[in-house]
């Protein structure tokens, strides 16, 4: 994707996605050259399938049988719901964004919510229980929207507490550490990842879960595609082959959302919270509304994310695209802001 924004045709002005998950200047060259030229890559899918479970299981030292690929993270979470939703709630801690679970679980009355605390941790204490019984606990790291991580702790505690765990790592490409080694220390915790956002390969989606080949047999025996198709494979394949490239993109970006965060705290109409650890932050409107601002940015073609859980009232999401589009961001809020 070219990181330099779309044109309004009709008002000829540049049009600024802030409110887009995915890496601006992904997917790698690499990728186009390989999908311009499938012929040579005429093996059977199973190859490439094994190729690639065993190039993702080499990150963290693992064997490929602890590697499950799926058609996506919307599969993973379907084949998660198809194997453990009969056996009792599935608990998450909002604000985070699961929207998956909105389409594959049977029931809503299935997702259990344990809101986080005011600086967005689990809240896992060592004194509490087990978690209602629960049949698989997940959280988002870093977490949308916050851009938090699980701490260590939290995820200790989490294994102990309930049955099954799991950490959605979908964002991970811009987090300084993962949860998937403690997949070799934990016999009841799994992590999704993927590369359809800080790879920039949202149109070949892929998606992969890591745990013990225990838990992988399970999952696999629930799921009901035939896995990712070709294409995502050699695009993930591609990218993991330019990694230094990608690596690069994905410094630019965090680069820039730390930008983001000091033009931001700059003003007095909007705070930027908390430190992120995606390419994304979360901020709170202190001087008007969403209603008023997010229309008016909109009309100078400027799109954030507003947040809907009430909890976070007058919040949104900003995603780091450019150095251009956090400066046109900066002066729309400043000229806003006059009318207040």
């Amino acid at each position: 994707m070219d990181s330099r924004p779309s044109w309004d045709r009709k008002r000829r002005s540049p049009i600024y996605r802030l409110d887009d998950l995915t890496n601006p200047y992904a997917p790698t060259d690499a990728v186009a050259d390989v999908l311009g030229d499938l012929d040579q890559y005429a093996w059977a899918d199973s190859e490439h399938a094994i190729l690639l479970r065993r190039r993702l299981g080499q990150q963290y030292g693992v064997d490929h049988r602890w590697v499950l690929l799926a058609e996506g993270v919307v599969e993973l979470y379907r084949t998660l719901a198809r194997w453990r939703e009969p056996y009792g709630p599935l608990v998450t801690f909002p604000p985070t964004g699961h929207p998956e679970l909105g389409v594959v679980l049977s029931q809503p009355e299935n997702v259990v919510s344990k809101h986080r605390q005011p600086n967005f941790s689990l809240g896992i204490t060592p004194s509490m229980g087990a978690l209602d019984s629960c049949s698989a606990t997940i959280a988002m790291s870093p977490n949308d929207p916050t851009g938090t991580l699980v701490r260590v702790q939290e995820l200790v505690r989490l294994t102990r507490q309930c049955e099954l765990i799991v950490i959605d790592e979908r964002h991970g490409g811009y987090s300084p550490r993962s949860a998937a080694p403690f997949t070799r220390e934990f016999d009841n915790l799994v992590v999704f990842q993927s590369m359809e956002w800080w790879a920039g390969l949202r149109r070949w989606p892929l998606a992969w879960a890591i745990a013990p080949p225990s838990i992988i047999a399970d999952l696999e025996a629930h799921l009901l595609s035939a896995g990712p198709s070709r294409e995502a494979m050699l695009a993930a394949l591609a990218t993991l082959d330019d990694w230094s490239w990608m690596r690069e993109t994905l410094r630019r970006v965090t680069f820039e959302r730390g930008r983001l965060y000091r033009q931001l705290r700059k003003l007095s109409m909007i705070t930027p919270l908390y430190p992120s650890w995606a390419n994304f932050l979360l901020a709170r409107f202190e001087r008007g509304d969403t209603a008023f601002f997010l229309p008016r940015l909109a009309e100078r073609g400027i799109h954030v994310h507003p947040i809907t859980d009430p909890k976070l009232p007058n919040h949104v999401r900003v995603s780091a695209v450019s150095a251009e589009a956090t400066d046109a961001l900066k002066r729309a809020l400043i000229e806003i802001a006059l009318e207040l």
